[in-house]
């Protein structure tokens, strides 16, 4: 629990950025800002009034939503109503952004085909959805292998014709508040089917589709997980778990099964419901698992019954809040001065999105209105994000003692770029130390690097960066050796002084090896290539007590080995020059680090190897060079 003396300790450490809660973002007075809270109080759509908010606890804002109203297909004169999507993503926000970009537009795509709203309408949109997020993972798998690790939990409502459809595929809800005139009371009436492992039917569903493998759900931590890994059953993405393709290197080895599957994992087809509208039927609740975490049905169902219409998602969100406060032994007041990320200990991104249901108005076949769009919580927070490293500043410049909880928080975080060899380098000693729960790998795109990465962690903007001990350290030489100093674990430095000083030697010669490899590919000249292998040759040849450069495995192989995977199927393929013949102790070498598991998990495709260096020396004019050692021609 956290007491009220601790809170006084993060509430000074960590600030969110606050705009005034009365202040308007332009365009709609409804549609506002509070810290990490985004709302809009307000509005009208086909079949009455809504009601949208969101709040953000992770880094970066995971759910995403959506309300159209209006045609619900691309012709004029199509059926209109009202469209509602909640999209809860997990492992980060791709995947629910691109289903808020283009779920909708795809209902509209087969709405106009069909030349109506229907169940199979619904069902085609979700998994044209899942095709294009998929194909975007392929496209992007080189530079972006951890886009196949990311998911999207997806509900959708929509009322057209005094119909109303309900799909879900993940473990949002929906829930309908009715009122018995029997007993005068607004009763809660869930309408969706939740995919989520915790379940026993799911859990039933899923042997039944994978028969032949016990181990289809695993009960992990006291938690029932898919394959030890997610706890939801359906979803748009997680692209590791449906396509075999995806489920290898470079992706990180925790989301990589030993097996290979046959057939998908996880599914994309939504559970859908149709059923008419009735005078009786009040008002939807649409919202992620964030605040069914802390509401129940009818709880919800109750606040929005007796409360007033304007500002009652913020209301839901706000009691959700205040129940999260309260497991913790904490204030509202408190919960809110915590900043995102720090945030997601306590709470998840809530969204909520309520629709009152006037049955005068569904039943019209007509909308006089405006048409309406609207995405939740698409807003550039004024607040910078802030590193580990200045949080780790603030609060530790104060001297006090923070419990596990926050520290948890403050994990090391390592940049890297899956592809660059040089954060290889970084991301292997890691390994070899055992660190992985210590120090949290942070992907970078190096065609799309943040801004904030830049202006907050490394002005070069360079990878690989360590945020550790309120400093940001940098240069893969003096990483590799900061992590094998600074961190617990096997020493990957010899103690035999001659050892050490041949070592740095070899440390220091590593950049002109790389040089002068890259120039022979560079100029099709295998002169200097063939003169750097001869030195790795001979360097190997200096110690005679094991395979490796000082005879023990160090961080001198560390520092080679990922130029060397490089190298050698670029030119042998390319330049048809195979770099381990003649050179007995190149290949033994070789060999050897391919039985290290800690190096096995950062190695790159081969293929991906190759059409990277290529892309990389493709605005170079490359010359054809013939002799009786080497025929190259480079394209």
């Amino acid at each position: 629990m956290v007491t009220a003396t601790l809170m006084k300790i993060v509430s000074s450490c960590f600030k969110p950025s606050v705009e005034e809660e009365n202040s308007s973002r332009g365009g709609d007075a409804n549609d506002r800002v509070d810290g990490l809270l985004w709302y809009k109080d307000s509005g009208r759509h086909v079949g009455g009034d809504f009601s949208m908010a969101v709040v953000q606890a992770n880094n970066l804002l995971e759910d995403q939503s959506q309300l159209e109203s209006g045609p619900m297909g691309s012709i004029e004169s199509g059926p209109r109503g009202t469209f509602v999507g909640i999209y809860d993503g997990h492992g980060g926000p791709e995947a629910a952004r691109f289903v808020n970009d283009h779920l909708f537009k795809n209902i509209k795509k087969f709405t106009s085909e069909n030349q109506a709203m229907s169940a199979d309408v619904i069902n085609k949109a979700f998994l044209a959805t899942e095709e294009e997020f998929l194909s975007l993972v392929k496209k992007q798998w080189l530079t972006k292998p951890l886009l196949a690790s990311v998911g999207a939990c997806c509900l959708v409502g929509i009322i057209c014709s005094g119909l109303l459809y309900i799909a879900n595929a993940g473990d949002s809800r929906a829930v309908l508040g009715r009122l018995e005139k029997a007993v005068k009371q607004v009763k809660a009436v869930q309408l969706s089917v939740e995919h989520n492992a915790s379940y026993e039917s799911v859990r039933e569903e899923l042997h039944l589709l994978h028969p032949d493998d016990p181990q289809i759900v695993v009960l992990k931590h006291n938690v029932w997980r898919v394959k030890g890994l997610i706890q939801v059953s359906r979803s748009i993405g997680d692209a590791y778990l449906k396509r075999v393709e995806f489920n290898r290197e470079p992706l990180l080895p925790k989301f990589r099964l030993p097996e290979p599957f046959h057939k998908p994992i996880l599914r994309a087809e939504p559970t859908i419901l149709v059923q008419k509208l009735f005078p009786e039927d009040k008002f939807l609740i649409f919202a992620s698992d964030g605040l069914w975490e802390h509401l129940t049905n009818q709880q919800a169902v109750d606040i929005v019954h007796s409360c007033p219409r304007n500002g009652i998602a913020r209301k839901l969100v706000k009691v959700a809040l205040r129940e999260a406060a309260k497991k913790r032994e904490m204030r509202y007041s408190d919960l809110k001065k915590i900043d995102r990320g720090v945030r997601r200990h306590f709470h998840d991104d809530i969204t909520v999105v309520v629709l009152f249901l006037d049955s005068h108005l569904i039943s019209r076949s007509f909308w006089r209105g405006p048409y309406i769009s609207i995405k939740g919580g698409q807003m550039t927070w004024k607040g910078a994000r802030v590193g580990t490293a200045q949080i780790q500043a603030n609060c530790f410049g104060r001297r006090k003692t923070i419990t596990t909880l926050v520290l948890a928080a403050m994990a090391t975080g390592l940049y890297i770029a899956y592809i660059c060899p040089y954060a290889q380098r970084v991301w292997i000693t890691r390994n070899c130390k055992g660190l992985q729960e210590n120090i949290e790998l942070i992907p970078l795109d190096l065609q799309d690097r943040p801004a904030w990465y830049k202006e907050k962690v490394l002005s070069s903007n360079k990878v690989p960066a360590l945020e550790h001990n309120n400093q940001v350290v940098a240069e893969s030489l003096d990483l590799i050796k900061y992590l094998d100093t600074h961190f617990e674990g096997p020493s990957l430095s010899p103690d035999d002084p001659a050892k050490r000083e041949y070592a740095e030697e070899l440390l220091s010669h590593s950049d002109s090896f790389n040089k002068s490899v890259f120039t022979s590919i560079k100029l099709g000249d295998l002169k200097e290539a063939v003169s750097a292998f001869d030195y790795i040759e001979t360097a190997l040849s200096k110690f005679e007590d094991g395979p490796f450069f000082l005879g023990q495995f160090s961080l001198v192989d560390i520092a080679y080995v990922p130029f060397i995977e490089r190298f050698q199927p670029f030119l042998l393929e390319v330049m048809k020059y195979n770099i381990t013949e003649s050179r007995p102790k190149l290949k033994a070498w070789i060999e050897e680090m391919g039985k290290i598991e800690s190096y096995k998990q950062t190695r790159s495709d081969p293929k991906e190897i190759i059409a990277s260096i290529k892309r990389r020396f493709s605005t170079y004019c490359y010359r054809a060079v013939c002799s009786t050692s080497s025929a190259v021609v480079l394209w």
